[in-house]
C-alpha cells in the first residue's frame, strides 16, 4: 500500500470531517495527516525523515500564498521546497515524491483530490531506495 504523509497548516483546509481517530484520511487508507500551527514550522528534515521512515510521498499544505495567519510561514516553506531559501531539501530527495499545496479553509475537497492524484502518481514510481 502506498503511504502518503500530509503535513498541513491547521489554518489551511478544514479537515474536521475528513480525518479519522488514527490521523488518516477517512476514505484514503495509507494517507496520514500531521497538523502544524503554521506551515512555516515544517522543516525539510521532517519531509526527509518521513520519506526515510516509510512514506512513499509527502504533501506539504499551507494557506494560500499571501494569506498566512502568521505573516509569511507559507512563503518560507514554499521557498525551501523550491530551493530558494535555506535550509532546503537535500539533493538526494526525489522531488517527484514531494508536493506543496497552498489552499484555503474552504478547499478540503480540492486537497482530497490532489492527495488522491498524488498518491496514484507516487504508486507508479519505483520503490524508493533506502537512504544511507
Amino acid at each position: 500500500m502506498t503511504k502518503i504523509m500530509t503535513l498541513i497548516c491547521e489554518r489551511s483546509c478544514d479537515l474536521s470531517n475528513q480525518v479519522d481517530s488514527q490521523s488518516q484520511f477517512k476514505d484514503m487508507p495509507g494517507c496520514y495527516v500531521v497538523k502544524f500551527p503554521c506551515s512555516g514550522m515544517i522543516q525539510p528534515l521532517m519531509i526527509e525523515a518521513a520519506l526515510k521512515n516509510g512514506a512513499d510521498g509527502v504533501v506539504v499544505t499551507g494557506c494560500q500564498i499571501g494569506d498566512c495567519y502568521f505573516r509569511e510561514g507559507n512563503k518560507m516553506i514554499r521557498e525551501r521546497l523550491l530551493g530558494e531559501r535555506p535550509p532546503g531539501l537535500k539533493k538526494t530527495v526525489d522531488r517527484r515524491r514531494v508536493i506543496g499545496l497552498w489552499l484555503s479553509k474552504v478547499q478540503p475537497q480540492r486537497l482530497l483530490k490532489e492527495v488522491k492524484d498524488f498518491k496514484d502518481e507516487v504508486a507508479k514510481l519505483a520503490a524508493p531506495e533506502a537512504t544511507k
